[in-house]
């Protein structure tokens, strides 16, 4: 090791890091500061990586053009996750030859056992009546039609659970491969699951249009992020009826959701990944990607390149 500068690396995390997977970078390879809660604001954050050469992300802070900008050494930005573009502006890094890195499938059964649970609640009520002691009849999964929009890593092992585990009719669309036609995933299923990436090209995914093609009646299930389905057209669509109940992992800021009864609107404050074994595979996968980039020049799991 001797010879070679310490890589400088910042670790920003709001959950306990996995001993092992820490282990990894506790060496004399890297010289490591830690940041356990938001920065208070941006340029608090800057002046944190102001001197650093990677940063490990699994916090939720947002890594503007403004705070990359003043990180004049920054090579490595090595996301704890998929959804890298809430909390970095790909553009700027990409801009600035900073390189980033995700953990894709780190995560994918938390996510899809949590998927799951809040489709069994909007289906069955399970909340609502814990607090209402109201007796609704409601449906098997396996009678009725599910559809997937989206089927990378989180929605194939939904679609596992759903097959394995309750026999249910499982359909999905992709924007790649041999698929169920879009507007069939809408107009037949009783449950759709939205699991795709939140960027500029899928905000509003969902919108008005779409939501107009769908059954009267449809259970929504979104793991993702909110951003997706277009909240005035989902929030008509609750009201009216034709939308049974969003289950969501993620809150609209938007007030008009407070208060809409909760076998209608169910939310979750983006907690589908946050298990100890999904954060541990996710932390040595984030940690293996900034060793593999350092020694080797690259990883696998380059998102912009």
């Amino acid at each position: 090791m001797s010879g070679r500068r310490k890589i400088k690396l910042h670790i920003s995390s709001l959950s306990q890091l996995s001993p092992d997977a820490l282990a990894l970078v506790q060496n004399d390879r890297y010289e490591l500061s830690f940041q356990n809660a938001m920065a208070a604001n941006e340029e608090v954050l800057a002046a944190s990586i102001a001197d650093k050469d990677a940063v490990y992300l699994g916090g939720d802070d947002f890594y503007s053009e403004k705070v990359l900008q003043q990180a004049k050494n920054l090579k490595l930005l090595s996301f704890g996750g998929i959804g890298y573009a809430t909390f970095i502006d790909a553009k700027a890094a990409k801009d600035l030859n900073i390189t980033i890195t995700n953990t894709p499938g780190s995560n994918s059964q938390s996510c899809a056992e949590m998927a799951v649970g809040l489709c069994l609640d909007a289906l069955r009520k399970i909340n609502f009546t814990n607090k209402t002691r109201e007796k609704p009849v409601s449906h098997n999964i396996s009678a009725l039609k599910i559809g997937m929009i989206g089927f990378g890593n989180i929605n194939k092992a939904i679609y596992k659970i759903l097959r394995d585990g309750f026999n249910a009719d499982v359909r999905y669309w992709n924007r790649t491969g041999d698929t169920t036609p879009l507007d069939t995933i809408l107009g037949e299923s009783d449950i759709i699951f939205i699991t795709i990436s939140f960027n500029d090209e899928t905000k509003d995914f969902i919108n008005a249009e779409r939501i107009a093609k769908m059954k009267d009646g449809v259970i929504l299930v979104n793991t993702a992020r909110p951003g997706l389905i277009n909240a005035d057209a989902v929030l008509a669509a609750i009201k009216s009826g034709k939308v049974a109940t969003l289950a969501q992992d993620g809150y609209y800021d938007d007030p008009r959701f407070i208060g809409l009864p909760n076998d209608r609107f169910i939310a979750t404050p983006h907690i589908a990944a946050k298990t100890k074994e999904d954060w541990h595979k996710t932390d040595l996968m984030a940690f293996q990607n900034i060793i593999d980039f350092f020694e080797t020049g690259t990883s696998k799991n380059i998102v912009n390149s």
